[in-house]
Parts: structure tokens; C-alpha cells; sequence
């Protein structure tokens, strides 16, 4: 997992801001990255074994969830800007 890109936590917010708001297909995506999650953390090392399932595999998928969720996280909008 090459170039990590960090989400800036210490951006600064505004007191009322309460939440974020993303679009109905970065929330279908949300959605896919919670499967795929899933089904890492269901896959141990021995199914993964027998499954033929490489260490470069598990790590393909996690480096894919994370650059989701950070593309996710870069489109949203805080509740006040929306408004």
C-alpha cells in the first residue's frame, strides 16, 4: 500500500457542523467497500490457502477499499455547505 493519502482530521470546522453528506453513488460504494471488508475479515489463513487466495490479493482489495473510502471522503460535504 504504496502512496497513502491521509483525510485531513485537524481541517477546521465550524462548531455547528454535525455530519457529512455524500451522494447516492458514493453511498452504493460505501456499500461495496463494507462487503469487501467482509469478507477479509471472514477469510482467515487457512481458507485463504486453501482458496488459492495470495497475500498480494488481500492486500489488492484492501489497498482498493482504502482509496474508496479516501475518494468517498474527498467528495462529501459538511452539512452546512450543502445548505
Amino acid at each position: 500500500m504504496g502512496n497513502v493519502t491521509k483525510h485531513p482530521a485537524n481541517a477546521p470546522r465550524k462548531r455547528h457542523d454535525d455530519g457529512q453528506i455524500i451522494p447516492g453513488d458514493d453511498y452504493d460504494r460505501l456499500w461495496r467497500a463494507q462487503q469487501a471488508a467482509m469478507l477479509l475479515a471472514a477469510i482467515n489463513n487457512d481458507v485463504a490457502v486453501a482458496a488459492g487466495v495470495s497475500h498480494d490479493a488481500t492486500a489488492a482489495v484492501a489497498e482498493y477499499i482504502r482509496d474508496d473510502m479516501l475518494e468517498i471522503l474527498n467528495h462529501s460535504q459538511l452539512t452546512s455547505e450543502s445548505l
